[in-house]
């Protein structure tokens, strides 16, 4: 999802949020919906994973009006979301991405995968920043025990300008149906 030039018209952090899925991604291959519950900075979606499709599902959240594209990490103070889920989030169900760029060129180099099973929160509250036991991935294999740990590991990187950060709702054609419910999504602050 490459980044658009919309100037942001919420408050910093607290973006409108916009759906994507796998049933209207156009590939044929996927289902999965994503419905918005309501319009504004805390609005609400519903992610359905219940299709039965032996391919799977997949639906998010993303946001066209955020301050955080390249934002130096270290800058960065709110990355959060709240869930509700009919189960428990297991490896690989629910997670927040950022595009990373490690090296100033303003283009991704990986993405840092945040997943909620991994950064649990507290009452499915997911707290990237300030949670110190949230564990992360970049490029979905190196793991980092929390955000001071990874900015530490990339000292001067910033969230790239070149594709959306988003969060992501996945389910394997092997894994039971799921429909989850995320909110008051905060896709980034800049300054301390």
């Amino acid at each position: 999802m490459p980044v658009g030039a919309a100037a942001p018209t919420t408050a910093p952090g607290m973006n409108k949020i916009q759906c994507f899925d796998g049933s209207s991604d156009g590939s044929g291959i996927y289902s999965g919906t994503c419905v918005l519950n309501s319009k504004g900075a805390k609005g609400s979606a519903t992610l359905s994973l219940n299709s039965g499709d032996a391919d799977g599902d997949y639906a998010g959240v993303y946001t066209l009006e955020s301050k955080i594209y390249n934002t130096e990490l270290a800058n960065l103070t709110q990355l959060s979301y709240m869930y509700s889920g009919a189960i428990a989030p297991m490896p690989g169900n629910l997670s927040y991405n950022l595009p990373i760029d490690s090296n100033a060129d303003s283009y991704t180099d990986f993405y840092l995968f945040v997943d909620a099973y991994y950064c649990p929160g507290v009452s499915g509250y997911v707290d990237i920043i300030n949670d110190p036991s949230c564990v992360m991935y970049a490029g979905g294999v190196t793991p980092y025990d929390n955000w001071d740990a990874f900015v530490a590991a990339y000292p001067g990187a910033k969230i790239a300008n070149d594709y959306y950060a988003f969060i992501v709702a996945e389910r394997t054609g092997s894994e039971p149906s799921a429909i989850w419910t995320v909110n008051n999504v905060k896709f980034g602050k800049g300054g301390k």
